[in-house]
């Protein structure tokens, strides 16, 4: 599922808008194979047998497991929700400033590559010379953009995060859980508290 906040972000790339090449992901390890050596067996058998005897002594130390999806608690949370609308709020003008710097680069170029010949040689190279400064130019734009709104995106996860713990905690101590934990290879719907934190959650924003 894509964020909420990585959509908004995408809209800068809209309209087949390619991103210059130091802001695209990388997508080539996705289709890399793991080869099953004997080497990898054992390693996988050592980390399966390790994560048997985690999972064994977390319940004998603990009674109560709970396990919450923390990216559906930023996502769905109404404390979410409202970071969301006040980073759109604080960028949504520059990110409109930048669509429109790309069309009209867009529109430059097109018309270049259309009567570009109909122009004197020395023409040609001033016009080249314009559209190569109209693209640095934006890139550094794009990249000034995709910083600021990094950061203060990160700024204000930290005190999202913060207001997620302390309803993960709250909920641990009402309904004396031992443990919670927000990372696991697997974890049943039993134990699953996500949807009682997002009520929290909910309540609290209400307040």
């Amino acid at each position: 599922m894509i964020s909420k906040t990585s959509k908004f972000h995408s809209e800068l790339y809209s309209d087949n808008t390619e991103a210059p090449s130091y802001l695209r992901t990388q997508t080539d390890l996705d289709n890399m194979r793991i080869k099953r050596t004997p080497i990898f067996r054992k390693l996988l058998l050592a980390v399966s047998t390790g994560l048997f005897l985690l999972v064994f002594s977390s319940q004998s130390l603990a009674e109560k497991i709970g396990y919450v999806d923390a990216r559906r608690l930023v996502d769905e949370s109404p404390q979410g929700a409202e970071q969301l609308k006040s980073l759109e709020a604080e960028f949504s003008e520059r990110n409109r400033e930048i669509k429109g710097k790309i069309e009209v680069f867009r529109a430059a170029e097109a018309d270049f590559q259309k009567n570009g010949l109909l122009l004197s040689p020395a023409d040609q190279e001033s016009k080249k010379a314009e559209l190569k400064k109209m693209q640095r130019d934006l890139q550094r734009d794009q990249r000034d953009y995709n910083e600021e709104y990094g950061a203060k995106r990160n700024s204000g996860l930290g005190a999202l995060q913060k207001q997620i713990s302390d309803a993960v905690i709250f909920v641990a101590e009402r309904d004396k859980f031992d443990l919670i934990v927000q990372e696991a290879v697997y974890a049943s719907k039993g134990i699953n508290l996500t949807d009682t934190v997002l009520e929290e959650l909910k309540k609290r924003a209400a307040k």
